[in-house]
């Protein structure tokens, strides 16, 4: 009996290591029939652009955070002298007469266990919050350049969603996709915390920050939300991207030679180009 009971505090202290802090003015609000829609960093940054790209332009007002142990021991120390921790931030915005909550991430966790439990940070938020749809988005390596229009297949949690998205533009999957990491996580978990998910995977070659993947899944989101969205930046923002992300590669690389973290086994490495 004792173990048991040791076994239950583990598991509910386990769940419950990451921060949830939500802005002043925004505690215990919540949104009519509120959209979600989550872009974490992934394959080809193809969800993190377009939804950081989305809250530029819409100029969506911050509204709550989290911080989590899952995320790494790290922080970056900025040019004007401040310190930021790696965080996921949630945005609102009222867009023709629709509420947007907008979910956009630094990484996401290290861990199988972490990523469950922000997955269903993020799901108390959004319902929390009034949300009733969450869209999550992630890339699809084809691991070959893609001549044609990036292709977007959809797999959603209702019937209902899946026709919306079908009539946008989405393709049903050909086979069974594993989908890897959050932005499978979170649509699919929707259903426990009674609300309804999709999962769009846009085709992209997985060696590259694609912009081109990015502008298709704009494109799709213009028509689910009735608004044109400006994608003129996403080129250069691509590139200043894959700069950051070489020159932060290089610096990890440094910091595992100083036995500051650990260096990536071949199993993982080819785990990263599953779809996330």
């Amino acid at each position: 009996m004792k173990t048991t009971e040791k076994t239950e505090s583990k598991e509910n202290f386990s769940l419950n290591q990451s921060i949830t802090r939500v802005r002043p003015g925004f505690e215990g609000r919540k949104f009519e029939n509120a959209l979600m829609i989550v872009g974490l960093p992934g394959i080809g940054l193809v969800s993190k652009m377009a939804v950081d790209q989305l809250t530029r332009v819409l100029k969506a007002e911050k509204i709550a955070f989290i911080n989590s142990p899952h995320f790494p021991n790290q922080v970056l120390a900025l040019k004007n002298g401040r310190l930021r921790a790696f965080s996921i931030k949630f945005y609102h915005k009222k867009l023709n007469g629709k509420n947007l909550v907008l979910v956009r991430g630094d990484l996401q966790p290290l861990t199988v266990e972490g990523q469950y439990e922000v997955s269903g940070k993020i799901l108390e938020l959004a319902r929390d919050f009034g949300v009733q749809t969450v869209i999550a988005m992630a890339g699809y390596a084809t691991n070959a350049k893609i001549e044609k229009k990036p292709v977007i297949y959809y797999s959603a949690t209702s019937s209902e969603l899946a026709k919306k998205i079908a009539s946008l533009g989405g393709k049903k999957p050909a086979r069974v996709v594993p989908v890897v990491g959050m932005s499978g996580l979170v649509p699919a978990l929707a259903r426990v915390y009674g609300l309804q998910g999709v999962c769009l995977l846009v085709e992209t070659p997985g060696t590259i920050i694609d912009a081109t993947g990015a502008k298709a899944l704009l494109e799709l989101l213009e028509k689910f939300l009735g608004k044109k969205i400006d994608v003129a930046e996403l080129d250069k923002r691509a590139k200043n991207a894959e700069k950051a992300l070489r020159k932060f590669e290089e610096q990890a690389m440094q910091a595992q030679k100083l036995g500051g973290a650990p260096a990536l086994t071949e199993p993982l490495k080819k785990e990263l180009t599953y779809i996330r």
